[in-house]
């Protein structure tokens, strides 16, 4: 395409698409700082009627997200976030700007709203914690069934001496019983862990986001166990009431947590605490291991990573859009005793 004028119907037709299916709303600005094509998604989301009350909502999105200025070439991968009153209520946008060949390319996105492909990623992550899952509970079943199996191998062959006392042969009995009924109890406790894992209700209701913190340690312990970390949770005495998708939220975190069980050295520590902060009720995922720049960068994209569906950033992008779409904030930093904080922060349930 030449600069963008230079496409023709089919191009812009092409790019509607492509960015609606993407539930994307799409900018192409000239090197003036002026657009010169918008899909309709776009339009929406600022809302516009029609293309020509664009030139006068991207100035005022312009100035309020303080982008480039006009004749700059935007920076790759440079992200912005305004805040915008539209139809009488305040929408949240989350604008990521290009560098293009005459211009700029800016995507437009509501982070009150999950997209087709967000839908499809969130079923593959459900389907990555499932198969961690299987893969944790098949490790430790296979070990308390093969204690078991030798342990009634024990009992059903010759005691010590064919004719010991039965004060003798009494306590090694017990002994065995005790192994065995020992290792039903931890067949008993992994699978109520391997069962934690569900959808959470309904789509928006008040829950206690301590309970969303202790339902992804008990999904995601038999995985730490397995690879040596030790994941560890702090919820506190107090309630923290959220409004929202339980089930996504809950998503959100073993998101994160997932991809730091599976980054991390063995002997690490990988700690999630609930706790209320000033702002509002929050989690926080904290360990000692870094995070990589790559990965980093990704978490804020608007598109799919350039790894593909599937990898730690694509899930931790989806987290960080789970998030939003719930009205939260998610967050990177890191405190003296952590390399790596994630914060998942709600607004107050309403009372």
């Amino acid at each position: 395409m030449e600069g963008f004028t230079g496409g023709g119907d089919a191009i812009s037709a092409a790019l509607d698409a492509l960015a609606t299916k993407m539930d994307l709303g799409l900018l192409l600005i000239d090197s003036q700082g002026s657009p010169v094509f918008s899909n309709r998604t776009a339009l929406e989301l600022l809302g516009c009627r029609d293309s020509a009350a664009l030139p006068q909502r991207w100035a005022a999105l312009q100035s309020s997200m303080q982008p480039p200025a006009a004749g700059a070439v935007a920076q790759d991968s440079a992200t912005f976030t305004a805040d915008l009153a539209i139809d009488g209520g305040t929408r949240f946008l989350r604008g990521e700007s290009r560098r293009a060949r005459d211009g700029m390319e800016v995507f437009l996105r509501d982070r009150r709203r999950l997209g087709e492909l967000d839908m499809e990623l969130l079923c593959a992550s459900r389907m990555r914690e499932w198969v961690n899952q299987c893969d944790a509970l098949v490790h430790d079943a296979n070990g308390a069934l093969n204690t078991i199996h030798l342990t009634l191998e024990l009992l059903d062959g010759q005691w010590p001496g064919q004719q010991a006392d039965e004060q003798v042969r009494e306590p090694h009995r017990r002994n065995h019983v005790g192994v065995i009924r020992d290792n039903v109890d931890k067949l008993k406790r992994t699978l109520r862990q391997f069962s934690a894992s569900h959808d959470g209700g309904p789509a928006s209701a008040v829950f206690d986001l301590r309970d969303v913190v202790n339902e992804a340690v008990a999904t995601l312990r038999m995985l730490a166990r397995r690879r040596r970390i030790s994941l560890q949770a702090r919820a506190g005495e107090t309630m923290l009431p959220v409004t929202g998708n339980r089930g996504r939220i809950r998503q959100a975190l073993v998101n994160v947590a997932l991809a730091r069980l599976e980054h991390l050295p063995e002997r690490s520590v990988l700690l999630i605490e609930a706790h209320a902060s000033a702002e509002g009720p929050e989690i926080l995922c904290k360990d000692a291991g870094p995070l990589g720049d790559s990965i980093e960068a990704g978490i804020y994209r608007l598109l799919l990573a350039d790894a593909g569906a599937g990898s730690n950033s694509d899930f931790l992008r989806l987290a960080r859009a789970i998030v939003e779409c719930e009205g939260g904030e998610f967050r990177l930093g890191c405190e003296p005793a952590a390399a790596t904080v994630f914060s998942l922060r709600f607004p107050r349930a309403a009372s």
